[in-house]
């Protein structure tokens, strides 16, 4: 018998950005690699916005090039 899985409900609100230039989706998916097996969607949010939080800092993510 399967397990009923609930998901989470969310809308990510793109205030008005249509389109990004190549080198910034490149910076972006660079500095997700570095996140693989330590971290979710709320911790790559944090870091994307140079969030000096403990769990950044604990896991030495300040230190990423990107």
């Amino acid at each position: 018998m399967s397990r009923k899985v609930r998901r989470v409900r969310y809308e990510i609100d793109s205030k008005g950005i249509k389109s990004l230039p190549l080198d910034e989706i490149k910076a972006i998916l660079r500095g997700a690699d570095d996140l693989i097996m330590k971290g979710g969607r709320s911790l790559r949010a944090r870091i994307l916005k140079g969030s000096r939080a403990q769990d950044v800092l604990k896991l030495g993510l300040e230190q990423s090039p990107v």
